[in-house]
């Protein structure tokens, strides 16, 4: 009896690929990694992926040396091709000019596999240590430059031979659960990272570049999401007004700014103040980049026909107290932030203008009637992130007391008086003279009388005059007031706002 099932079962054991009759030499699995010079957890993965088709005779796998050839024409697996003593080398010296340690190259089946995945380990590694927010591997005409973004600027971190970008975007790929057959679309894929007792969530994103496929690399810290506003940089007062608004029982609340501006953060951190098991919380997301406890959370899937709008109306029917979306772009996604709003619940979302009062004229462009949007919209919060002047080497300096006039003219604020600081750069700061960065607001209330000027509809420059004579601070006066305190300068300033002195009359004579 047992024969018999044993005698059934091989005649039914066919895998990936059902074997033809003739399709040339067979090989069994340690010569098909052979002869693609790779290992066989590497090998193990690709056939767990569907990209290499194999067939089970007598329960063993075995595979087509036509087909294996074929792979390696279209493919070229990470190991491939490379030269790794000159891989190892340009790292090496790229480490060494930064006080950097040598790597300890991790044991694989060949010095190639080796020297590509210790890189790609030791770049991912060291980009964390740097605080870095996103690593670019970008292929060049004769090179690969890797570069790190810290505290939203781009530095250089090495340049790598050209013939590495393909093994090494492969193995980001493979980390990935990407396609690494597929060079011609955009990937998106998710490496989870454990480094010093921290996980780190990392979001690769492929684009087939002009000189070949280039990758960016986002990190995302877990831990440091969950931060309380008192940490963001708000002063005493814009934090107390933003707290006392997110516990209004209803009505729209919004955060804008450009991409990169710490918007993700100042909502996380939003939610986290109201997080509670008496609260329903939902979140739209696109994608879901951190989790929170006690909250539920949806990612969009537009091949699927889930959209933000989507998942708001279905929101409504699960009784939440509070909804989050993560970003407010199309009208349908904004109608439903509004009925949500004026139906008893709390609203959170993010958008793109630059400035609070430019907020109320893109809800109104979008097809909103003002009227709506005044009775549901309680406060937009716009930001901006600065990099801080570095502690170690700081060192008082004096700007410009032509832009310093003209700064205190803008702002009414007595800076020609203040102690300014700045870096001077050190090895701590990776000699940039900034470490960290720091957060400025403009927190819009609307009141009364602000809400007579959006029904009307008012103009951006007349809310925003409204605004400033009811007490807001502008993003401008809220960045001088950071560095007249030392915690940034006025040139980051400037820089960051995009700020041009107006000129006085006397010098346009």
């Amino acid at each position: 009896m047992r024969r018999k099932k044993a005698k059934t079962s091989s005649k039914k054991t066919v895998a990936h690929a059902d074997a033809p009759e003739d399709r040339g030499e067979v090989l069994d699995l340690a010569s098909a990694a052979d002869l693609l010079k790779v290992s066989k957890p590497t090998f193990y993965r690709w056939l767990a992926q569907d990209k290499i088709k194999g067939f089970k005779a007598g329960g063993q796998w075995r595979f087509y040396k036509r087909d294996l050839e074929a792979f390696l024409r279209a493919e070229e697996p990470s190991a491939l091709h490379i030269d790794a003593d000159a891989l190892r080398a340009a790292v090496t010296k790229a480490r060494k000019s930064k006080g950097l340690k040598p790597i300890e190259w991790p044991e694989a089946e060949t010095a190639e596999e080796s020297t590509v995945i210790g890189t790609v380990h030791t770049l991912i590694t060291d980009a964390i240590e740097a605080r870095a927010s996103d690593i670019h591997f970008d292929n060049n005409v004769d090179e690969m430059l890797v570069r790190y973004r810290i505290d939203g600027v781009l530095n250089e971190v090495m340049s790598l031979p050209r013939d590495v970008a393909l093994p090494l975007v492969s193995r980001l790929k493979l980390m990935g659960d990407m396609d690494i057959a597929e060079r011609r679309l955009p990937q998106n894929g998710r490496i989870i990272v454990e480094h010093q007792g921290r996980e780190y969530d990392i979001r690769v994103t492929t684009v087939p570049a002009v000189y070949g496929e280039s990758a960016i690399s986002r990190i995302l810290d877990q831990s440091s999401i969950l931060i309380g506003l008192d940490k963001l940089g708000m002063s005493e007062s814009t934090r107390k007004r933003f707290e006392s608004v997110l516990h209004d029982p209803n009505g729209l609340v919004i955060v804008t700014g450009p991409a990169g501006s710490g918007r993700t953060t100042t909502l996380y951190s939003s939610l986290n103040l109201l997080n509670s098991p008496k609260l329903k919380i939902v979140t739209v997301e696109d994608p879901v980049e951190y989790r929170l406890r006690n909250v539920m959370q949806v990612h969009v899937n537009r091949k699927a026909g889930l959209r933000a709008a989507a998942a708001m109306r279905t929101f409504m029917r699960a009784d939440p107290d509070i909804v989050m979306v993560g970003d407010l772009r199309d009208l349908e996604t904004a109608e439903g932030c509004i009925s949500a709003a004026m139906t008893g619940h709390r609203v959170l979302t993010a958008m793109l203008p630059l400035d609070a009062p430019s907020v109320v004229t893109r809800l109104i462009d979008m097809g909103l009637e003002p009227f709506l949007v005044s009775a549901s919209l309680n406060a937009v919060l716009a930001q901006r992130l600065m990099r801080r002047v570095c502690p170690k080497c700081r060192e008082r300096y004096d700007p410009s007391p032509d832009g310093l006039r003209r700064l205190q003219a803008e702002t009414d604020l007595d800076i020609t008086q203040a102690e300014f600081q700045r870096g001077k750069g050190c090895r701590e700061c990776r000699h940039t003279g900034y470490r960290g960065r720091t957060s400025v607001f403009e927190l819009l209330e609307v009141d009364d009388s602000i809400r007579e000027l959006i029904a009307r509809p008012a103009s951006t420059a007349e809310i925003q005059a409204a605004a400033i004579e009811a007490g807001m601070t502008t993003l401008l006066k809220d960045g001088v007031e950071k560095a007249m305190q030392g915690i940034t300068t006025i040139e980051e300033v400037m820089r960051v706002l995009s700020y041009h002195p107006k000129e006085d009359a006397d010098d346009q004579k």
